[in-house]
């Protein structure tokens, strides 16, 4: 099932669609799986390319060009112990982006009643 190779992968590639924060960049996290985005001539035309800001200091993989993706991913598999730490840095940068998420959608829902 697709689930099952988000589980089973290290990285899953997130190119930007209809808008370039898409559902895969959660499904990737929320499985353990490290998102590729590139931030290629698309990406930079892209009306909704500001719905990434937020991810872009976060340690996913940024490549400048879907060429790079390959090698990009080679060196970082050559490292465990460095791709381990990413992925444990991902899973903390994403567990304070959602809890800070929850929290402000919290606020503003109780800030209408």
């Amino acid at each position: 099932t697709y689930m099952q190779v988000l589980l089973d992968s290290v990285f899953t590639l997130a190119p930007a669609g209809h808008n370039p924060e898409c559902f895969r960049l959660y499904e990737a996290v929320e499985a353990g799986s490290i998102p590729v985005i590139s931030l290629d001539t698309d990406y930079k035309q892209h009306k909704c390319k500001d719905s990434l800001s937020h991810w872009l200091d976060s340690p996913i993989v940024i490549v400048e060009s879907w060429s790079e993706v390959i090698p990009t991913l080679q060196k970082l598999l050559e490292e465990p112990e460095v791709l381990d730490m990413r992925q444990a840095d991902l899973r903390a940068w994403y567990n304070q982006y959602m809890s800070s998420a929850v929290y402000d959608f919290e606020s503003f829902l109780l800030s209408e009643t």
